[in-house]
C-alpha cells in the first residue's frame, strides 16, 4: 500500500511540475510564418503568424488601425495601435484570424505583435 501512495503522489507531482512548465513556455512559441495570401476560413479562430505589405491605412476614433494588404482581401485590425506604420510598409503579425462582416480579418490584441521588416 505505501507504494502505491508513494507512486500516486510521485505522479502528481511530476504532472503540477509539467503544466507549470507549460504554463511558462506556450507563449513563447508563435505558429510557423506564412504569407498572408495563405490565411483561408480553415484558419478562423486560430493563431496565425504571417507576413504581408501594406496596401491602406485607416486611423480610427477609438485608437485602433484597420489595415488592408496587397493581394488579399483579409484585413487587420489592431486594438489600441501604438505604432507608426505606413503604406507599404513589410510587417509580420501575430494575431487571431475572426470572420468581420463576412470576411477574413485577423485580430492582433497588442502592438507589441507587429514587427516592421525591412
Amino acid at each position: 500500500m505505501k507504494d502505491f501512495e508513494i507512486l500516486f503522489y510521485l505522479s502528481a507531482i511530476m504532472s503540477i511540475i509539467g503544466l507549470i512548465i507549460l504554463a511558462y513556455v506556450s507563449p513563447l512559441i508563435n505558429p510557423p510564418l506564412r504569407s498572408i495570401e495563405e490565411i483561408s476560413y480553415a484558419d478562423i479562430e486560430k493563431n496565425v503568424y504571417v507576413e504581408g505589405i501594406i496596401k491602406e491605412i485607416n486611423k480610427n476614433k477609438d485608437r485602433s488601425i484597420t489595415i488592408k494588404f496587397y493581394n488579399t482581401t483579409i484585413t487587420c485590425y489592431i486594438k489600441d495601435a501604438k505604432i507608426e506604420l505606413e503604406k507599404d510598409y513589410k510587417i509580420r503579425i501575430l494575431g487571431t484570424v475572426k470572420i468581420y462582416k463576412g470576411g477574413l480579418e485577423i485580430l492582433v490584441s497588442d502592438a507589441r505583435n507587429i514587427k516592421v521588416i525591412d
